[in-house]
């Protein structure tokens, strides 16, 4: 059993986008994407998809969600954190649940994490807007009865797009260096957006095989010696590690347009303590991957062989680099850093 009639939630995103693109391409799906802004660029590029129908609406109003929610069998459902207060991402994340439990949808897939929070005793230095509420949320949504409306976590990890923005190497002459406050161990799980597209349709078409999971949407857990080593690999072109400090990568953020100080979201005032700055919630988010060992990592990654194993997917980082010919040059896949990039220029 597949569903007939899919709601996307974040279509016209980085990681909801890849999603709405494999839905339509496998031909048995009808496609509702809201979005604020029907016109934009990405929303109009997503509405000359196939079976894909572009609505004004969002999912911080009960409106909004009704009329999202209206029709639909199922929902792949995220709120893009560095737009949101923390307060009101989980309680709009709660209200989906219920309204789309109200609106008759068989199934809630839901774009999730590991809580690594909780995994490292609520230590206050892990603490980020990235997941956090994401985290605590997949953590109450697996308490939800699903026999009201079947759920599923989807989880991945940092976007391995990300190699093109704040991941991309610096180059000194004819060598690239890739440099991050991590050490020579430290373990970042890359995660090619093409895989949420994969692993979400195939979730969709075999729907029954995946309620009451947390499913791994595909990341391939790297070091920064398994990255240079791929792209050397794959470009055939000269690359090195640099360990660095915090201070360091954050005044490198700062010349490319991202003010370290700046609050998410961007309307959050000063004072406002249910917000994160850029500094808190990336030093956080460094922090979390600096301490991130193999082990740790593996310990929650779906292998080939499990049940829960998603074939055809991106299987490793010089795969991906190959799809996509990556050669180490600048391609912000974030709205976020796009604008940041845009201001510095």
């Amino acid at each position: 059993m597949s569903y007939r009639s899919v709601v996307v939630f974040g279509g016209t995103g980085a990681q909801a986008g890849p999603i709405v693109r494999h839905l339509s391409a496998a031909g048995t799906f009808k496609i509702t994407v809201p979005t604020r802004n029907t016109s934009s660029d990405s929303a109009e590029a997503v509405a000359k998809l196939p079976n894909v129908k572009v609505i004004q609406s969002d999912y911080t109003s009960e409106q909004g969600l009704r009329t999202s929610f209206a029709g639909q069998d199922a929902c792949y459902f995220i709120i893009n954190s560095f737009d949101i207060r923390e307060p009101d991402e989980y309680f709009w994340t709660m209200r989906a649940y219920e309204i789309a439990a109200q609106s008759g949808l068989k199934h809630f897939v839901y774009s999730g994490a590991r809580n690594r929070l909780a995994e490292n005793g609520f230590d206050e230095a892990y603490r980020n807007s990235h997941n956090v509420v994401k985290a605590h949320m997949s953590d109450w949504l697996q308490q939800q009865n699903s026999k009201i409306l079947p759920w599923t976590v989807v989880y991945g990890g940092v976007y391995a797009e990300m190699l093109g923005s704040a991941l991309l190497p610096m180059k000194q002459g004819e060598e690239f260096v890739f440099v991050a406050p991590v050490h020579e161990n430290s373990v970042i799980p890359l995660m090619p957006l093409e895989n949420y597209g994969i692993t979400v349709t195939h979730i969709l078409q075999h729907p029954k095989d995946f309620i009451d999971e947390f499913v791994d949407a595909g990341a391939t857990p790297s070091t920064l010696p398994e990255i240079v080593a791929a792209f050397v690999a794959t470009t055939k072109k000269s690359a090195r590690f640099q360990p660095i400090t915090q201070d360091q990568w954050f005044e490198e953020a700062a010349n490319k347009g991202m003010d370290p100080e700046s609050r998410f979201p961007k309307t959050a005032s000063a004072d406002d303590p249910a917000t994160f700055t850029f500094r808190k919630s990336f030093g956080s988010w460094w922090n979390m991957w600096r301490d991130n060992t193999k082990e740790v990592e593996d310990r929650g990654r779906t292998k080939s062989g499990d049940k829960l194993f998603v074939p055809g997917r991106i299987a490793t980082l010089s795969e991906w680099m190959e799809k996509t010919n990556y050669q180490a040059e600048p391609k912000e896949p974030t709205k976020m850093r796009r604008e940041a990039a845009a201001k510095s220029s």
